[in-house]
């Protein structure tokens, strides 16, 4: 039975070290996650405007939270920005100048959920057991009020970063995930509750 999803993107810098953190988090404190990497489509209106869609495949089929009740942690691995949620396109040519994707969050940096955004964490929300926890392993998502409308929006505890954050690394990920379920919050983490 999966209890545990680890979320990493497939494009952009730094993928391969962020699915390393997540096959070490699987297999030193998560036996039953599932990992599971998004995949994101830029389409271009004739108005000019630029909208991004999320994909998620665990490898071999794609995956929904809807299909994945009673989850009792989710995490996600990636790169960030403050307000704006977890960058799943980082340094990817093909997303504009700083290969920027941010669909679970909002261009306006100002942590509020964008449309998409509010969708995908409610449906995460919905697919997590009472007193679940959300990691976001990641800079910066703490500093503003991202975290807080995750949890918000989940009606989840949220973990991340108020400060620079060594995603990619697995050492540093585990010291910081072992602690959180210890209910030890080490800096520059910091827990936001709904």
């Amino acid at each position: 039975m999966i209890s545990t999803v680890i979320i990493v993107p497939s494009q952009g810098h730094d993928t391969n070290s962020f699915f390393a953190v997540a096959t070490d988090l699987r297999a030193k404190v998560y036996p039953h996650a599932k990992i599971v990497k998004t995949t994101v489509t830029k389409t271009t209106a004739a108005d000019g405007s630029v909208s991004a869609t999320v994909a998620l495949s665990d490898g071999k089929s794609p995956f929904t939270f809807s299909a994945t009740p009673n989850l009792t942690r989710v995490l996600t691995i990636s790169h960030a920005f403050s307000g704006a949620g977890q960058n799943l396109t980082y340094g990817d040519d093909s997303f504009g100048d700083d290969g920027s994707s941010q669909p679970w969050g909002t261009t306006a940096n100002d942590g509020t959920l964008s449309a998409e955004g509010k969708s995908f964490w409610g449906s995460v929300g919905s697919s997590m057991k009472v007193d679940g926890k959300i990691i976001m392993l990641g800079c910066f998502m703490g500093a503003g009020n991202y975290a807080a409308s995750v949890a918000k929006a989940t009606q989840e505890s949220v973990f991340a970063s108020t400060d620079l954050f060594a995603a990619g690394n697995s050492d540093s990920a585990l010291k910081y995930v072992n602690a959180i379920e210890k209910d030890i919050v080490l800096k520059p983490m910091k827990r936001f509750d709904p």
